[in-house]
């Protein structure tokens, strides 16, 4: 099972993390983490390969929960043993920096 990042580590750290919003286009759209791409969860399997070397993945979604930790869940068991899910997720993060 894969770990949470604290949104204070990503803030400490971010250049260490490939930030990935795993949520839907519109809600991408409508609100994400500076920096973060768009991967839906549906779509994170298929592209696992695009994930650039020397950086820890992180799974973004709303609140910071479910798809964030099954999109993390998928990528270790994918051979990205690395990969974390984002406390809070995008709501916490939007909390913090805006």
């Amino acid at each position: 099972m894969a770990e949470m990042l604290a949104l204070a580590a990503l803030s400490a750290n971010p250049d260490r993390f490939h930030l990935i919003d795993v949520r839907d286009a519109e809600d991408y759209a409508a609100a994400h983490v500076a920096g973060a791409v768009h991967i839906p969860l549906s779509d994170l399997e298929a592209r696992r390969d695009k994930l650039p070397p020397g950086t820890k993945p992180v799974t973004i979604c709303g609140k910071g929960g479910g798809r964030s930790a099954e999109g993390a869940d998928m990528l270790c068991n994918l051979g990205r043993p690395d990969a974390l899910w984002l406390e809070g997720g995008t709501t916490g993060w939007l909390a913090q920096n805006t």
